[in-house]
């Protein structure tokens, strides 16, 4: 119990006696003067009582907010522990990806397949060139090879699987290409990001677990001025987060 709500009760505690002996020493009393003291100590006993009452209430409402708190501070250190275990499952799974993908770590912007940490997981970087042709949603030999490569990590695991097709900002002007993706970047993305997912699940990796999205032109890694800028916005990018 906190040290002034026992302050206040060990007055309460004096105050009730006091006037309790007052009043049974006086009698009937006749003096006014007597009786009127006598009211106001019982008006003092009523008022401390009353005091008495709602810092018992208090204490009572402290006493709760503490246990709640108490047990949202263990809350807290569990979801802590939790997201700790979390970060060295991931850290493993990286080190693991590093041996099977030997210069594609988040440095490794030169790579043809790049990993890079994201919030809660990872994800695999695809240039567009190594997966599709110009203006095109079907996979090349090489992005066959790169996709079954990822397939592989991917494989028996339990985590959610992403795909997103990404363009630069070149718009779709060939008639014949117009009529494969009428919507323009944004249906070319898309359709590229399906073809790749469902080589994915061709290669093992659970369609349960995997689901598809297209950007086109309006994530870019870096400014669509240059040849250069084009070529890394040209991309498919596998998100990979655990369930």
């Amino acid at each position: 119990m906190p040290r002034f709500l026992r302050d206040r009760l060990r007055a309460v505690s004096l105050a009730v006696p006091l006037a309790g002996a007052l009043a049974a020493g006086t009698g009937c009393a006749s003096d006014p003067a007597l009786t009127q003291r006598i009211h106001d100590l019982d008006q003092v006993v009523a008022g401390q009582r009353k005091s008495n009452e709602d810092l018992r209430a208090s204490l009572a409402a402290a006493e709760k907010q503490v246990a709640a708190m108490k047990v949202e501070a263990e809350r807290l250190g569990g979801r802590d522990a939790a997201f700790v275990e979390a970060q060295k499952r991931l850290e493993a799974r990286l080190a693991e990806l590093e041996g099977a993908f030997p210069g594609a770590s988040g440095a490794g912007q030169d790579s043809d397949i790049s990993i890079e940490k994201i919030q809660g997981g990872f994800k695999f970087v695809v240039q567009g060139e190594v997966l599709f042709g110009t203006g095109s949603a079907e996979l090349t030999a090489d992005g066959k090879a790169a996709l079954g490569r990822i397939a592989g990590a991917l494989r028996g695991k339990s985590e959610r699987v992403r795909v997103e097709g990404h363009t630069d900002n070149v718009p779709i002007v060939k008639p014949e290409t117009k009529a494969k993706f009428p919507y323009g970047n944004l249906d070319l993305s898309l359709q590229r990001a399906l073809v790749a997912a469902d080589l994915l699940m061709k290669e093992g990796v659970e369609a349960r677990r995997v689901s598809c999205a297209g950007w086109g032109e309006h994530q870019p890694r870096a400014g669509n001025d240059s040849a250069e800028g084009k070529k890394k916005n040209r991309r498919v990018e596998i998100l990979v987060q655990a369930e």
